[in-house]
Order: structure tokens, then sequence, then C-alpha cells
């Protein structure tokens, strides 16, 4: 009869670990970014919407490398991003790994510039 309570106080034990674990996962997502803020959500880029810094968060990766707000995003890694949704730039292209570089073309001032740019580690919290 002991031995049947110390296994289930086991299991218990293993769920509720289990739970706390997946619990904290959720609370702070993880990745690497550019320390940019630009459009989310639904908008497409386009002649007449272009993707735009809106602004650089000062000591982030995207102000050492020198980015600045005002400028056009052209591409990101190589990709046009001309006809693409702005989350999916957001989620897909400028965010990834911790560590790892992107390669923006960007227009400033009528001039294409290509910055080479490491992602640094964002944790959003809930």
């Amino acid at each position: 009869m002991m031995k049947g309570r110390v296994v289930r106080s086991c299991v218990i034990a293993a769920v509720v670990s289990l739970c706390v674990i997946v619990i904290a996962g959720c609370a702070n997502e993880e990745f690497g970014g550019l320390g940019i803020e630009v459009p989310s959500g639904d908008g497409k880029v386009g002649k007449d919407t272009p993707y735009v810094i809106v602004s650089v968060y000062r000591g982030g990766t995207g102000d050492m490398a020198g980015l600045q707000s005002g400028d056009r995003i052209m591409s990101v890694d190589g990709h046009p991003l001309k006809g693409m949704q702005y989350d999916y730039i957001v989620k897909n292209l400028l965010r990834g790994k911790p560590g790892s570089l992107v390669t923006l073309e960007l227009e400033r001032g009528g001039e294409i510039m290509i910055f080479r740019v490491l992602r640094g580690k964002v944790v959003l919290k809930e």
C-alpha cells in the first residue's frame, strides 16, 4: 500500500514540475532581434507603403550598427520586402537566433546602404 502512494506522489511531482516548466516557458518568449521598432500587423509593403524603421532602441544591436529611424528596409538577407506582410517580415526575417547575423538593404536619403546586424537577445515578458 505504501509503495503505491510513493509512486503516485512521484508521478504527481513530475507532472507539477512539467507544468511549472511549461508555464515558465510561456511567460518569457525569447528570440534574437535587432533592437528596432518596425511596422507589424496585416499591412503589406508596397510602393505607397514602404517598410520604415519607426525607432531604434538606444544601446541595441541596430543602434550599434548605425540603423536610424526613417531608414527604409528594402530587403532582408536578399529577400525583397515588396508585397510581403508586415508580421511575416518581423517573425520570419528580422527575428532569429540570438547572435546570428542579418543583412539589411536600406534606403536612406536616396542612397542604398547595406548593413550586417547582429541579432541581440530579446525576452518578451507577459
